[in-house]
């Protein structure tokens, strides 16, 4: 009798092919991000006193270094699928309109309390109410008081949502796959270049590290803190398009991709001490996007509200601090600005995010003549419907490194 051997689902079945728990994932990890922050928005300097609370910044580093992986490998696949105009168009849809309105919260709310809770600098202010929109409406010179506050609360400085830093860096890797994917010599050697792009985003760390800030502050035009962040999120990115480049090859192991996850976390803590994270994103990388193939959780995968999380449970927990939650202590000011945020992200999702994304299904976004029919819902990935209407039923495309790709 033949015995029955477990056959391993490649990475690109997993995701692509299968039902995944992808957005399950990006959930927890945008609620990682609550842990990291909310001890510093509650707490203020004394983070420092409680060494156990201190190091909750290691669940929102690793969280943000695990988003930019799984970017790097779904966005890949977008772009792989999509035209140059189609491409830009859904990555602009799937950023700006939910983050537009975020700002509008803040200046809506957020300001208003400020001013009545005595917590900001100034009274009200429209000039600086536009001023706040127009600074941080295309996220590259981001703005984070709003009327000189908030003020008077535990965090040293005025800040109303200390977490879209990251968002700019997300965009401009996917404004950086433009070469890659839709110039025609580099995309018909993507098996080159794509890794040659994961290693010039690695040699960013080592200019920053032998040529020094000075000269890279100089050459670029960036203040260090945008040198250090460059060096850490493009690596990331890449090292996830590098494993869709190689997703036909790579099998899933559910035990490798769980240590994998276990080394990625104690890798992120260890940053501080020795930067070893510079030579590890493919282990970060594997491990996450291995983990939501491997598991099976069906709640998010047609409700993807974890970019909600992210962008508003910031200003939420300030709301909550100039309303007096400090006294409440730690433990509930997490549980409250978990569940206020999970329910503005549920609106977010379904009033503004998803109704971007299927504008950007648009036939005069993808180039298509008729609309084509809804992608299967079995993807647990917020990206991929975006990318699977954008080729006719039945259409076959190779992979980049050659192996047919067959679309139904």
């Amino acid at each position: 009798m033949h015995k029955n051997i477990q056959r391993y689902p490649t990475l690109y079945e997993g995701v692509f092919e299968r039902a995944n728990s992808l957005n399950f994932l990006r959930l927890i990890l945008a609620s990682c991000v609550i842990f990291s922050h909310t001890p510093y928005l509650v707490m203020g300097a004394k983070v420092d006193e409680h060494p156990l609370v201190h190091n909750f910044y290691v669940f929102g580093d690793y969280a943000v270094n695990a988003f930019f992986c799984i970017s790097g490998f779904l966005i890949a696949h977008s772009a792989y699928r999509s035209g140059a105009g189609s491409y830009l168009v859904k990555r602009v849809l799937r950023i700006f309109p939910g983050y537009w309105v975020s700002i509008l919260f803040v200046v809506a709310l957020g300001g208003p309390i400020s001013v009545i809770t005595g917590h900001a600098a100034t009274g009200w202010d429209w000039a600086d109410a536009f001023h706040y929109i127009r600074s941080n409406y295309d996220l590259m010179a981001l703005q984070y008081p709003l009327f000189g506050g908030p003020i008077d609360v535990p965090l040293e400085f005025p800040s109303w949502n200390g977490s879209v830093w990251s968002l700019e860096y997300e965009f401009f890797c996917y404004l950086l796959l433009l070469p890659l994917f839709y110039l025609p010599f580099i995309r018909k050697n993507l098996k080159i270049f794509i890794p040659l792009a994961y290693l010039i985003s690695l040699s960013y760390y080592l200019c920053n590290q032998y040529l020094g800030y000075d000269f890279m502050s100089q050459a670029f035009g960036l203040h260090p803190r945008d040198l250090n962040a460059s060096a850490r999120m493009y690596p990331l990115f890449f090292a996830g398009s590098l494993l869709y480049l190689l997703s036909r090859k790579i099998r899933v192991y559910p035990v490798l991709s769980v240590l994998c996850v276990a080394a990625g976390v104690y890798i992120t803590w260890l940053v501080p001490h020795a930067n070893v994270l510079q030579w590890t994103q493919l282990i970060l990388a594997y491990g996450i996007i291995g983990l939501g193939c491997s598991i099976n959780v069906s709640w998010a995968r047609t409700n993807d509200i974890s970019y909600g999380v992210y962008v508003y449970a910031w200003p939420v927990q300030q709301i909550l601090v100039m309303l007096g939650s400090v006294s409440l202590g730690l433990a509930a000011n997490i549980f409250l600005d978990l569940i206020l945020t999970f329910g503005i992200a549920w609106l977010s999702w379904m009033f503004i995010e998803k109704p971007a994304m299927n504008l950007a299904r648009h036939p005069i976004v993808t180039g298509s003549k008729r609309r084509e029919p809804s992608p299967p819902t079995t993807h647990s990935t917020s990206d991929t419907p975006a990318s699977q209407a954008d080729e006719p039923a039945a259409a076959q495309i190779p992979h980049p490194l050659g192996h047919p790709i067959q679309f139904s």
